[in-house]
């Protein structure tokens, strides 16, 4: 019995050890679009003003005043 058990913890322990690399091939993937290319046009001035305000509005400091 417990050879058995002994025997079942090496085959486990050695299974592991054997596992194959998971690759699709050279498939990159999808590239990642600028996030002020969708709604400012590809203004990044305009995004970033809009976030500066945005970051404004939720300024602690600046809503007690």
């Amino acid at each position: 019995m417990k050879t058995l058990a002994l025997l079942l913890a090496a085959t486990a322990v050695l299974a592991a050890c054997s596992e194959r690399p998971q690759s699709v091939g050279d498939y990159r993937g999808k590239t990642d679009a600028k996030p002020y290319e969708a709604n400012f046009g590809g203004d990044k001035a305009k995004w970033e003003a809009a976030l500066r305000a945005r970051n404004q509005n939720q300024n602690e400091y600046k809503r007690a005043e």
